[in-house]
């Protein structure tokens, strides 16, 4: 094989992984849309829910559609990375809203106390959704990560150590009875302490 057809090859395979990503992503942005919509109109309806049936074929032509406009030239009009496609998927699918976690559950927590909404309400659910889906775009299409000098793998070490530091407070509500901790309040408050020290040891104490 000549290092023409190798090369030739390579960008077939480059630009099809390219435009699988961007599918994926679509999809993903058309779910989180609908979601984000479905759970606002039955708050202020207590009504209405998305068709089931008709969503899935609807949104992957929807997806289908908004691929080939951006692998053309949708990418260069948005002023967006079109390589960035995959890193978008892994962000806004896994590794946002699992980094950040302890600061959902804060949020939660703290909506709770003030007598807004449940904890883990589907509105809440949504809007955290929504902003670590448009977080993960600008991480991933602008730059975002190059800007804060960021990578995967510190997001990935962040939510190991939140894992590992959230045990230190569920055991001590689950084994010992620490009552006080299930109060909204005191667990917004180790929420947010969990998310900064797994930030501080999957991010910041990674810096030289």
């Amino acid at each position: 094989m000549t290092d023409s057809v190798r090369a030739s090859v390579g960008n077939v395979v480059t630009d099809l992984s390219r435009s699988l990503g961007t599918l994926v992503g679509l999809f993903w942005l058309v779910f989180v849309g609908a979601v984000v919509l479905d759970e606002g109109v039955s708050l202020s309806t207590g009504t209405w829910s998305l068709p089931n049936g008709l969503f899935w074929p609807v949104a992957f032509a929807m997806a289908l559609c908004g691929t080939a406009w951006l692998v053309e030239d949708g990418y260069d009009r948005l002023g967006a990375d079109p390589t960035g496609a995959w890193t978008f998927v892994w962000l806004a699918v896994f590794l946002v809203p699992l980094a950040f976690l302890p600061l959902q559950f804060a949020v939660g927590s703290l909506a709770s106390a003030v007598g807004s909404v449940d904890p883990f309400s589907g509105v809440l659910n949504a809007g955290f959704v929504l902003v670590s889906t448009i977080a993960a775009g600008w991480l991933a299409f602008y730059g975002g990560l190059e800007r804060l000098g960021l990578e995967l793998d510190d997001f990935v070490r962040t939510f190991v150590f939140a894992a590992g530091l959230a045990l230190v407070p569920l055991a001590a509500v689950v084994l010992f009875d620490v009552s006080w901790l299930t109060d909204d309040y005191a667990a917004a408050a180790v929420a947010l302490a969990v998310q900064v020290g797994a930030w501080w040891l999957g991010v910041v104490r990674t810096r030289p």
